[in-house]
């Protein structure tokens, strides 16, 4: 009875809001009418932090929650070729070996007590420490920190253990198709190019202990570090708890070698690897840009509208909504700090559709050069990607961790400000002119993985094939 007599009440109270003279003599817009402000990114007010041996970084502080976050990033390089997958390794076993004072176990089981985390990640490039814990844990948690930067054990059954796990991925490294033409496509790109490398079985077999630790000496310092901190933790805070724990931390020379030029002199090429799947799974692409490209927020605008804004896009569209060709199909357009990215589109495909799914990718390029977009189509496409940077902003340990890559990268620290006033001033005429600038349909390097007897179309028909073996190692 009670239950009856409260949703009579609720439909009234709605019936009332809905039905008075404000509400019914107020004519609402339509969605398409409304009007907004345009969106500004602003940083938020950061702090400068610097130590005696080097170690530099960024503050942002942030009182709403007792809880502080601290990324560490130590400069590195690739390994050599023939021991690829080094760097991999040592993010591991730092993180997973722990050190004389503070074993894995015992570093685990503290951690977990205090409800806090310490994560070891990164690339060739850089090593990178996360922390997260509460404001009353910090100087004991920011000790556990230091000690790993600076003394980590390399236990010898860690060792072997992460080893067995890479060997373990390489030995299956042709499963997964999802996996290998995404292998296979960026060795062709980076052929020759560090970028390009992969660990093998004789690579992760040929690291040793002593060449983690040997990494270790060569790129651990402080003067080779940058620090973000953001949280419930003030300037002088933060100073004192790093400098007691990070006072014995002595910084040295360090060299970081410049990496290669990419240079890849592009040109129309065809590419096959067997494997018995009936999908047929696709990447078709060229060289890309480097980051500090004056023309890189064109050119992310205009692959957005190319295959890069989900199911708006044209490849997306044409290749999947219309013909139904592909569950996944897309494009990108990479830029990298040190080297060029690549602009690749992709398809995973029926085998018997593969050739209407390839040209079908291939006459959006082209009617991206030849007609390009409208201006309806920019407006909504700069809307769009804009908006959607704002959840890199979400919190002040995203602003933090930026602040830090782009220290990394050398770019300056008001970039994305800088890129916002960018994309409000693209315009049609700029879309088309970098299309035909960077968009270079006559030479796509194709790869395409699958079984040839099914195709309803030899590759060889667009060109001359070069077969790939997929080897077990």
């Amino acid at each position: 009875m009670k239950k009856r007599i409260c949703v009579t009440f609720l439909a009234a109270v709605l019936l009332l809001v809905f039905a008075s003279p404000l509400s019914a003599g107020k004519k609402r817009p339509h969605p398409s009418k409304l009007k907004y402000p345009s969106l500004k990114i602003t940083t938020p007010e950061s702090t400068d932090l610097a130590f005696d041996n080097g170690l530099e970084g960024f503050l942002i502080e942030d009182h709403e929650i007792p809880v502080v976050d601290v990324v560490l990033l130590l400069r590195t390089y690739f390994p050599e070729e023939e021991k690829y997958g080094l760097n991999e390794m040592n993010r591991w076993v730092i993180r997973n070996g722990g050190t004389e004072a503070w074993p894995s176990d015992k570093l685990n089981d503290e951690l977990e007590f205090l409800a806090a985390s310490i994560e070891v990640v990164g690339g060739d490039l850089s090593t990178n420490f996360y922390v997260n814990c509460l404001k009353k844990d910090l100087p004991r948690v920011l000790e556990i920190l230091a000690d790993l930067v600076m003394n980590p054990a390399y236990p010898e059954d860690k060792v072997e253990m992460k080893r067995k796990t890479m060997l373990e991925e390489i030995r299956r490294q042709n499963d997964e198709p999802s996996r290998v033409y995404r292998r296979e496509f960026f060795r062709l790109m980076y052929a020759g190019h560090p970028f390009g490398w992969r660990a093998s079985m004789a690579s992760v077999n040929a690291i040793t202990r002593e060449d983690l630790a040997a990494c270790h000496k060569k790129y651990f310092y402080p003067n080779n570090s940058i620090i973000g901190v953001s949280g419930d933790v003030t300037k002088a805070e933060i100073i004192g708890a790093l400098d007691k724990v990070f006072g014995g931390w002595q910084p040295a020379e360090v060299t970081i070698p410049e990496v290669p030029p990419f240079e890849k002199k592009d040109s129309e090429n065809y590419n096959y690897a067997y494997m018995d799947i009936n999908q047929a799974y696709m990447m078709i692409g060229h060289s890309g840009i480097k980051v500090q490209n004056p023309d890189r927020c064109a050119i992310n605008i205009m692959n957005f509208i190319l295959g890069g804004g989900s199911f708006t896009s044209w490849i997306t569209e044409r290749v999947r909504s219309e013909e139904g060709l592909a569950y996944s199909t897309g494009s990108r357009y990479g830029s990298n700090a040190w080297a060029k990215g690549v602009f690749y589109a992709y398809a995973q495909t029926k085998s018997d559709a593969y050739s209407r799914a390839l040209q079908l990718i291939i006459d959006q390029i082209e009617k991206m050069i030849n007609e390009g977009p409208t201006e309806e189509e920019v407006s909504k496409a700069i809307d769009s990607y804009v908006n959607s940077q704002v959840f890199d902003y979400e919190s002040k340990s995203q602003v933090v961790r930026r602040l830090v890559f782009l220290t990394f990268e050398g770019r300056p620290l008001d970039s994305p400000e800088r890129d916002m006033e960018k994309y409000a001033a693209i315009t049609v005429d700029d879309i088309r002119r970098v299309s035909k600038k960077y968009l270079h349909p006559e030479m796509l390097t194709v790869l395409v993985v699958g079984d040839e007897a099914q195709f309803d179309r030899p590759l060889s028909d667009f060109g001359s094939v070069n077969v790939i073996e997929l080897k077990e190692e």
